[in-house]
């Protein structure tokens, strides 16, 4: 039954947002003074920011907080916009290693890490517990993205679901907004991406609709921190909105050189999963190339007084 399917595929999509939301704040609990305090220092230049972003966000697996966090320090004034800007460039493509990860068929290992989590938490000590949060939430993440992609693979004869992926599917445009939409409703790129993925592995979706998904994904994505801004001081105000730039800048980008980014995707793997994390790898690291040197002028350019937003 395709209404029951559609149920269960989102029961599992909110164990893996759980999952995903408890890895995160796990870490950023145990290691967000620490990370504050990094991208603080370690963000002399844009190139040394485009480093710290990118590690900061590889660890904690979200690129939407780390840019949260950037927000915040702004606000604060122990950071500058321009500083700001090259953390914000390194964590877009920092996320892409949640791809990277998700790509792989690491359904089996959720399980062992829901036991040791559950175990770690049962021993007395403070550290072993800390380790267990972030274990835990990568166990349920793991089991909801199998559980997830089992519910979609049931519905690739429900009518209404082909409709949709043909929707998507039909132009880039539609991909586009497919993946825009649905990162704004979920509030999370790695939610769509782990969708994405799902359906690439049960054969439901092609490189071409699943790419321009993603890619959308990552411009939706930006409402986070634009959402997060709202209230605070316009120096922070304009390092969402650079955010929301530097990734209307890649997909524009993406787009202009989309045979050879979908050429390139097709040479680096075999599995189509591989090549929808490898392809989304590739764009965010094009635009980090050619934005990182005009990061300087950029910053300047939104810190000009007569700049609204």
């Amino acid at each position: 039954m395709p209404g029951l399917s559609l149920l269960q595929a989102a029961l599992f999509l909110l164990l893996f947002l759980g999952g995903l939301h408890q890895m995160s704040r796990a870490l950023a609990r145990t290691a967000g003074p620490a990370f504050k305090r990094l991208l603080s220092r370690l963000t002399g230049n844009p190139w040394r920011g485009f480093g710290t972003g990118f590690l900061v966000t590889a660890l904690l697996q979200s690129s939407s907080l780390t840019t949260v966090m950037v927000v915040s320090l702004i606000n604060a004034r122990v950071m500058t916009v321009a500083q700001g800007c090259g953390v914000i460039i390194g964590a877009n493509v920092g996320t892409t290693i949640t791809g990277q990860l998700l790509s792989f068929n690491l359904g089996r290992l959720a399980w062992p890490l829901l036991g040791l989590a559950v175990f770690l938490r049962l021993i007395p000590l403070p550290n072993a517990r800390r380790v267990a949060a972030p274990l835990l939430g990568c166990g349920l993440l793991l089991l909801g993205l199998e559980g997830m992609t089992a519910a979609l693979s049931s519905l690739k004869n429900s009518a209404l679901f082909g409709r949709a992926l043909q929707f998507a599917a039909a132009a880039p445009w539609r991909g586009l907004l497919t993946g825009i939409m649905a990162a704004v409703m979920l509030q999370s790129s790695s939610a769509v991406i782990g969708i994405v993925l799902g359906l690439a592995r049960e054969g439901m979706i092609n490189l071409s609709a699943g790419v321009t998904m993603i890619i959308g994904a990552d411009l939706g994505t930006c409402s986070t921190a634009l959402l997060a801004s709202i209230g605070m001081e316009p120096t922070a105000r304009r390092a969402a909105w650079f955010h929301f730039f530097f990734n209307l800048f890649s997909l524009i980008l993406a787009l202009a050189f989309y045979p050879y980014l979908l050429l390139a995707a097709v040479k680096s793997a075999v599995a189509l999963p591989r090549r929808l994390a490898n392809a989304h790898f590739l764009y965010n690291l094009l635009g980090a190339v050619v934005l990182l040197p005009l990061t300087p002028p950029l910053a300047r350019l939104v810190e000009r007084e007569n700049l609204r937003v």
